[in-house]
Formats: structure tokens, sequence, C-alpha cells
């Protein structure tokens, strides 16, 4: 009788066990089936096969172990991560505003090609009042698109030049001076290009063709150099964030769609001090 009392008990604490972990959504427990043991071990019970519904509970209680454990480390896990979300320190950099940096590092030369650019569009419309000629217009425009493209690669090489002085690029010195010697031949080309158009003496076919060939040298070289100052960037985000205590550093464009601005931090301004005293420290 004790020990029919005693299975009963221990069917009543499988049952609730079960009905809990129903509860929780386990996706692989089947509460139906462990159910349809129990009951079965039950009428084992009444019948007096004693040992077989022992045999019948004890594989219960061994799936409900099973999940239970599987339960706890799941609630542990948990509980971690919103201990490491609690302590985490996010922060973020706008790429493209810290690489104002660069640019205003060249702000005269800057000035130079859009003062060009802006000629370039006053002489369409100069053409399209009729106040020039068509011939005279494409005489014009093509020492302007020149001389554009002068000024676009003084832009490049004078950033090479401060680059190139500054102590936080010693590491890809090497690359900075090759990009340089890779630059002169293409402005002594620009430069003899100028020279004929200026003359009268260029073949008008010849230079479109040949300002087209050292658009594309500018636009391989700017990339290049493009590349190098976002790596310089990115070098100095990771160093300065490291040396802060951050766990995770995100690049805004495209990546960051909105922030609380009480736990994630804008490091852009930080970043761009560092680059300033990169470019700076000679």
């Amino acid at each position: 009788m004790r020990k029919i009392l005693t299975i009963n008990f221990f069917l009543v604490t499988v049952l609730i066990l079960t009905v809990s972990l129903t509860g929780f959504g386990q996706e692989d427990f089947s509460a139906d089936l462990l159910i349809e043991e129990l009951n079965r071990a039950k009428k084992l019970v009444n019948s007096g096969e004693i040992s077989q519904a022992l045999d019948s509970l004890l594989g219960v209680r061994s799936i409900l172990d099973s999940n239970i454990r599987e339960l706890s480390d799941a609630a542990d896990k948990e509980s971690d991560l919103e201990l490491f979300k609690g302590n985490l320190r996010i922060g973020y950099v706008n790429a493209k505003e810290a690489f104002t940096v660069f640019t205003k590092a060249v702000e005269e030369e800057r000035k130079s090609a859009k003062k060009k650019s802006e000629k370039l569009v006053s002489l369409r419309e100069d053409v399209l009042k009729g106040e020039i000629s068509e011939g005279e217009y494409k005489r014009k425009r093509d020492v302007l698109q020149a001389e554009r493209l002068k000024a676009q690669l003084e832009i490049d090489i004078a950033m090479l030049d401060r680059m190139i002085q500054a102590g936080g690029f010693q590491s890809v010195s090497d690359r900075l001076f090759e990009l340089k010697e890779q630059v002169k031949p293409i402005m002594n080309k620009l430069e003899a290009v100028l020279n004929n158009i200026r003359e009268g003496t260029a073949v008008p076919e010849e230079v479109s063709q040949t300002l087209s060939q050292i658009h594309s040298q500018y636009e391989r070289l700017d990339n290049i150099l493009t590349s190098l100052i976002e790596s310089k960037i990115f070098q100095i985000t990771n160093l300065r964030a490291d040396e802060e205590g951050y766990d995770l550093v995100l690049r805004q464009e495209n990546v960051v769609l909105y922030r609380n601005s009480d736990r994630i931090d804008d490091l852009t301004e930080m970043t761009k001090e560092a680059l300033r005293k990169e470019i700076s420290n000679k």
C-alpha cells in the first residue's frame, strides 16, 4: 500500500512537471506522449504490475530530467546575455565625416578645382546664350577640362605629400612614394596636351581621347588614395576604441538606422581629432 502511494505521488509530481515544461514551449517536447505513458504506468500500478510501472516511470523521468537541464542551461545563457548587454560599450563612427579631416588639409587645391568646374558651367551658359561661337566654346572647354583635371591631380599630389610627411603614415610610406612617382608622367602628358591646345596645334579628336585616358588614370589613383585614407580612419578608430574600452564600434553609413544616444556613443569627433594629430605629426 505504501509503495503504491509513493508511486501515485511520483505520478502527480511528474504530471506537474510535464505541464510546466509544456508552458515553456519546448519544440521537441511532446507532453501528450508523456501523459499517455503516465496513464499507462498508473494502469500497471493498479493492476499490480509494479516493476513494469517503475520501468515506464523511469523512462518518463529521464526525458523530464533532460528537458529540465536544457531549460536551466537556456535560462543561464539568457541571464549571461542580459548581463553582457548591460556591460557592453557600443559606439559608431561617421567615416564620411571623418574623411573631411583629409579634404580640409588640401582645401586650397580643392577650391582651385571647384573654380574650374564653375567656369565650365558658365562657359556652357555663354554658348547657349549665343555670346560665343560653338568653335570658340569647344576650344575653351578643352582648356578648362584639362585645367580642371590638372587641379584634381594636384589635390591628390598635395594629399600624398601631407601623408608622406606625417609620422602616422610611415607603415605605408613606400606605397605613397610609389603613387607619387606614378603621377609624374601623367602630369607631364597633361601639360603637353594643355600647351598644344593653347597654341592651337592640338587635334580635337586626339585631345578628347588623351583627356579621357588621363581621367581614367586619375580615377584609379584617387581610388587607391581614398582606400588608404579609409584604412587609416578604421585603424585609428579601432585603436582609440580599444583604449577607451569599447566592445563594439559600427560604421554609421548604411548601418545605423537608429541609436539610443544614452547607450551608443558617437566616436566621430574623437576619431577626427586623432586623425588631425596623425597628419600634423611630422
